[in-house]
């Protein structure tokens, strides 16, 4: 169980004392078998140290549902690693209370724990929370805790404390305590020059020279740094605040930017922008486009756009989106031209391209090629275009939706969204309100319409509220997409709990591949499975092969051949063999061997099966 044991390790202090010397002439390693036997006795005989040593054994075996009852008595005992484990297992299964629960047993006096149960309380948004037991296990003597709580300082502005306390995580051997450190007084440093050339400007009376003495805050390569350190937007908003005040509409523009970062304040942020526009810089109303497009204002986006496309000759990325809009909505013969309008159509077929279709042009160049290849792409294929049999429904569904309510009008509005009329489609979803309508509308804004997931999730959440399974499992999608991992895992649980099968299979695959826990993810897949998903019916038939139940394996095999799934062949002759079945599993074996060799290779020799040569 690698990625358990990584897991574990990480939660932990550095080991104090030296590796002790190797024994050269160790003792034979005794049977397996033997050993577990041996260790099951003295735990069940109340031994406290065999304990921990018997769920060690487990859980590197990989059954950690037999594990986690001697982990707890281990913890229950007083063992404080024990109580670490057990806390790091129930997050991994997403059972974040359990989780804490099993931190609090030992946090108190386990600087480990501490620092676990901190690490959790901020991933749930409890900074307060994670600042305490942060400074608790720092006291314990983690150095972990003495870093991390550094960072949440520097967080919000505490940077002289912050510094002093990662120097003395740094003196005690942490690395990342060294780094941080270091990044910190970088970071400080920038932030008083950028100080000084703003004075400068401000003394000058020089809007532009006030909004280049900024431009390095921009700079993608510190979006990392304002995501981990809060005060820094504060401090970049109040800049770029002073920047306006000397003259600078692009200063109010960044501003807003800044400020947008805060959903509270997102009508603050764009009341900023247009009064930008008001003040005749020709960006601001390419930024608004953008806003509008985020939240799924599909016509205010294209007026915007169209906006900043008129000002000062034209806006080459206003054109690339307004074209992009238009694919969406399948108008196809103004994308083109918008597209176009950006000067790069002669790119497509020029000479000069590589062997990929790809010439001598930056990436942005490169999307308006490939919008352009679309285009030709939906006018080549019927089923990407506005199907006829909707156009024709379409009078009668709007004469029923002038006279009807909310059923009516949603169900004029699923006949628009399949005709790509989506600012249209969007206004009756609305008008209709109800849950499933407001679920429509999100898939529609969010799977087509260009916005941002984050921003679309209200409009999930009503049917996720009445029970939508699959309501629910798109929010965990938008989640697990924005790499909220956390909050991902609470909604595919709560979707898989309503029977949706891909919300289990990801459930399944995260305890797996992340968590190290083959027991919880075999027990999603077949749920996943029920569902009628062929590859988790493969992921748990072949988890059941492994652990030797051939005969619970078998049927789900089969539903993953029948589902021509490549390696199922291979592992239901397994099962098949280990049920003594081994006639039919050489039938399967051949069925592998033909239809997949290359895959075959790579399990090497049949596991003592004769397997005939097929040629």
């Amino acid at each position: 169980m690698p990625a358990m044991a990584d897991r574990m390790a990480a939660d932990q202090e550095p080991a104090d004392e030296p590796d002790p010397e190797p024994d050269l002439d160790p003792e034979p390693d005794p049977d397996p078998a033997a050993e577990e036997a041996r260790l099951r006795v003295a735990a069940a005989a109340g031994k406290p140290d065999a304990y921990r040593a018997y769920a060690e054994l487990l859980t590197g075996e990989g059954r950690l549902d037999e594990a986690l009852p001697w982990w707890a008595r281990a913890a229950d005992a007083g063992d404080a690693d024990a109580s670490r484990t057990l806390a790091i297992c129930h997050k991994d299964r997403g059972e974040f209370a359990e989780a804490e629960r099993w931190y609090r047993t030992a946090a108190d006096r386990d600087g480990g724990c501490a620092f676990g149960l901190a690490r959790l309380l901020h991933e749930a948004g409890d900074t307060a929370g994670a600042e305490t037991w942060y400074e608790h296990g720092a006291a314990l003597g983690s150095v972990e805790c003495t870093t991390n709580g550094a960072v949440l300082l520097a967080a919000r502005g505490e940077w002289d404390t912050a510094l002093e306390r990662l120097a003395e995580a740094s003196a005690r051997g942490d690395d990342i305590a060294t780094r941080t450190r270091r990044a910190i007084q970088h970071m400080l440093s920038d932030l008083d020059g950028w100080r000084e050339a703003l004075a400068r400007a401000e003394a000058e009376g020089d809007p532009e020279e006030a909004y280049e003495a900024l431009r390095d805050l921009l700079d993608p390569d510190r979006r990392a740094m304002f995501a981990r350190y809060p005060r820094m937007v504060a401090e970049a908003e109040a800049l770029y605040a002073r920047a306006a005040a000397v003259g600078s509409a692009k200063a109010l523009v960044d501003q807003a930017l800044f400020i947008a970062r805060d959903d509270s304040r997102w009508d603050e942020a764009r009341a900023l922008v247009e009064r930008a526009h008001e003040l005749g810089y020709d960006g601001a109303a390419y930024v608004l486009g953008v806003w509008a497009e985020e939240n799924g204002e599909l016509r205010t986006a294209e007026e915007w756009y169209r906006t900043a496309d008129e000002a000062d000759g034209g806006h080459i990325w206003a054109s690339f989106n307004l074209g992009v809009l238009c694919v969406r909505q399948r108008r196809l013969d103004e994308a083109e031209r918008w597209l176009r309008a950006t000067g790069l159509d002669g790119l497509v077929g020029a000479e000069g391209m590589d062997a990929e279709g790809r010439g001598p042009f930056d990436e942005g160049d490169e999307r308006i090629v490939r919008a352009l290849e679309d285009i030709a792409a939906i006018r080549a294929d019927p089923e990407r275009m506005p199907p006829a049999e909707w156009e024709e429904r379409l009078p009668g569904l709007r004469a029923r939706a002038e006279e009807g309510g909310p059923d009516a009008w949603c169900a004029y509005a699923d006949a628009l969204d399949r005709l790509y009329r989506l600012p249209e489609a969007a206004e009756w979803y609305r008008r209709a309100g109800t849950p499933r309508a407001l679920l429509a509308l999100g898939r529609m804004l969010y799977e087509v319409g260009g916005a941002t997931g984050l921003r679309m999730v209200p409009y999930f959440e009503p049917a996720a509220a009445e029970g939508d399974a699959g309501a629910a499992y798109d929010i965990g999608r938008i989640h697990d997409e924005a790499g909220d991992r956390r909050t991902a895992q609470i909604w595919f649980r709560r979707a898989a709990d309503l029977g949706h099968g891909r919300a289990a299979w990801w459930l399944g695959w995260t305890s797996e591949e992340r968590g190290g826990d083959p027991q919880h993810a075999e027990r999603w897949y077949v749920r996943a499975a029920r569902s009628g998903l062929v590859p988790p019916a493969f992921l748990a038939g072949r988890s059941m092969v492994r652990r030797g139940a051939y005969g619970e394996a078998e049927p789900l095999l089969r539903v993953a051949c029948e589902g021509e799934h490549e390696e199922a062949p291979y592992w239901l002759a397994q099962a098949l063999r280990g049920l003594g079945r081994v006639e039919e599993a050489e039938r399967w074996l051949r069925v592998a061997a033909e239809a997949y060799p290359d895959l075959l290779r790579k399990y090497g020799p049949m596991a003592g099966l004769a397997m005939p040569d097929p040629g």
